[in-house]
């Protein structure tokens, strides 16, 4: 059963590759410092949040090959609050739109999420999946593929949040400016 599982996770899953503001973007011009909210979870979203952390940042702190790269172990994510509201948000609007992609049928990208949940990003990457699976399902699916496997162990990444409607999962990982 775990196979099936697994299998269904590495056929289903999509990868946003990471990307970074651009000179034509626009970026605070001070540092945002975390703020209670960045905290605050989603009770909708059900996921458990410590195994999810758990998983990804022993994953980070091991190092592993993604795809016959070797990836050297790399610091620990912090679970941001905001990040989980637009990674939340995205998969119930796939599960409800019955869609699969990184930009919505109202031309939302992961950028654009992130803002409009408050989330001022210097660098973002955005992981999918669809099944019926777990926590340690969705995070080996995404480890077996090796793009999604170098945006979990990107170093440019300092925080993280998973959200999940029915089938449908989305990982946000990012960065902000002043943000350790």
């Amino acid at each position: 059963m775990p196979g099936k599982f697994i299998c269904a996770a590495i056929l289903t899953i999509v990868i946003f590759s990471s990307c970074s503001k651009t000179e034509n973007e626009v970026a605070p011009v001070a540092p945002t410092p975390p703020t209670v909210i960045d905290t605050v979870t989603v009770p909708e979203n059900r996921v458990d949040r410590k195994a999810l952390l758990t998983l990804v940042n022993g994953l980070r702190s091991r190092g592993c090959n993604c795809g016959g790269v070797a990836m050297p172990a790399v610091g620990p994510l912090t679970w941001n609050g905001l990040m989980e509201k637009a990674a939340y948000l995205h998969s119930k609007d796939m599960y409800l739109n019955n869609y699969f992609d990184h930009t919505a049928p109202n031309g939302s990208t992961p950028g654009t999420r992130l803002d409009a949940a408050g989330y001022r990003w210097n660098t973002y990457g955005e992981n999918i999946a669809t099944g019926n699976m777990d926590e340690q399902a969705v995070v080996l699916g995404w480890l077996n593929s090796p793009s999604h496997c170098k945006n979990m162990m990107g170093a440019n990444y300092t925080e993280f949040a998973v959200g999940r409607y029915e089938k449908a999962w989305t990982m946000e990982l990012g960065h902000r400016n002043g943000v350790q």
